[in-house]
């Protein structure tokens, strides 16, 4: 009996699964809305982004994780990130020394104050949610210095407690700058340490928050299954009594219910999302708009819902419904912090150039680019959209989109 696992490159499942489906690699690139020069090199042992296998994935009835294999990668050249990260990676995974502790110095010395310490790490919430990542790389890593000196110093005195939750804080806020840069890797350390801490001090919200958090790295990285059962599994384990659960209870169990559905929707699994969006409406619909001032610096309500709603329907090949659910949003309702927002901002870009208005998603990149350029520059999604607006066009591109394209580095 023909097995996949026999097969491991995933060319070789590709042309093995299209033959046994009846397909020819030019009917199967038409119903995925592919190349056919796209099938071809994959099949050929050549690589595809992950969107791209699940978009063929949908066509032939499996899951997209059924494509990824294990195996070595293919030797990269060193990143500059790599440099550029050292002080980040010191701060976050420090030498250990001979006496097996941490090696790392603070700018504290022997002061410890805890209301300097909040007060420094609700600075750099403010300048994350606000874009400034050019701020955050070189203060991040002292911020996190000085919460392991605290914890340390205060080790057991009074105050402890509150020296932990905001060294999980600090991490948290890493974490979602290193996913943003690229760094998913050291991003789900700083989370792990974030975790730790939260459930060290019993503060549930601010664990559910790292656990999302942590499936938000894991789909940058493919890992859709895991995520979506890591979600689903605390969503289950701290879903509160909605007539008596607080802001932050609905929150921490409505972003596990949204990242779950993210999750599902990229492994073609749309029933599954379509169930946890539902339950997540429930938690959006009893805070009845957009909180932005829960602990943990973090934000959710029925905005951030349907924004992810939008972001399942372009998944699963909706543009017409993705466009619906934006629309639907009610002013009234508030918004999220930035980052949110925007990333629904790309989604509605991409679902514009998918129903044929390519000038206005010009004009919802234009926007970005003049509110956010700093997150934007990082946003993989973005070049996408950008390529393809330049491929839909049938003459020569605007100086608007020529200005997009050499921002976002789209040849």
């Amino acid at each position: 009996m023909y097995d996949a696992s026999t097969l491991e490159e995933p060319g070789a499942r590709l042309k093995e699964l299209r033959r046994r489906r009846g397909l020819t690699q030019e009917a199967l690139a038409e119903a995925a809305g592919l190349s056919v020069q796209c099938i071809k090199k994959i099949e050929g042992g050549g690589t595809a982004r992950m969107e791209t296998y699940r978009q063929i994935a949908k066509v032939l009835g499996v899951q997209t994780v059924w494509f990824i294999t294990p195996g070595s990668p293919a030797p990269v050249a060193e990143s500059g990130n790599t440099a550029l990260l050292a002080d980040m990676r010191a701060a976050i995974t420090p030498a250990i020394g001979i006496d097996g502790m941490p090696l790392y110095g603070t700018a504290d010395w022997d002061e410890v104050s805890l209301p300097r310490l909040r007060d420094a790490v609700d600075a750099v919430a403010l300048a994350y949610h606000g874009d400034r990542y050019d701020h955050l790389a070189p203060v991040l890593p002292a911020l996190i210095r000085s919460t392991q000196f605290h914890v340390n110093r205060l080790d057991g005195q009074d105050g402890t407690d509150e020296a932990i939750r905001l060294r999980a804080d600090a991490f948290s806020l890493a974490g979602r700058y290193l996913i943003q840069v690229g760094a998913h890797d050291l991003a789900l350390t700083a989370l792990h340490q974030s975790l730790r801490d939260a459930l060290k001090v019993g503060n549930i919200p601010l664990a559910a928050s790292a656990i999302s958090l942590q499936g938000w790295a894991m789909i940058r990285q493919g890992r859709f299954r895991e995520v979506e059962t890591l979600c689903a599994h605390a969503a289950q384990e701290i879903e509160p009594r909605m007539s008596q659960a607080t802001a932050e209870e609905l929150a921490a169990w409505g972003w596990l219910l949204v990242r779950a559905a993210g999750a599902a929707a990229r492994n073609n699994r749309t029933a599954d999302a379509e169930e946890y969006l539902s339950l997540a409406q429930t938690a959006g619909a009893r805070l009845g708009v957009e909180r932005t001032d829960l602990p943990g610096h973090w934000a959710f309500g029925p905005v951030s819902v349907a924004l992810m709603r939008a972001e399942v329907a372009m998944v699963s090949g909706e543009p017409a419904q993705s466009l619906a659910a934006m629309d639907g949003i009610d002013p009234a309702a508030g918004r999220p912090h930035s980052s949110t927002w925007n990333r629904g901002q790309i989604e509605r870009a991409r679902a514009l150039v998918d129903v044929g208005d390519a000038d206005q998603a010009t004009e919802v990149l234009a926007e970005l680019m003049a509110r956010s350029p700093e997150w934007l520059r990082y946003q993989q999604r973005a070049r996408d959209v950008a390529e393809n607006i330049l491929r839909a066009r049938t003459r020569m591109p605007s100086a608007q989109q020529r200005e997009i394209a050499d921002f976002l580095g789209v040849g």
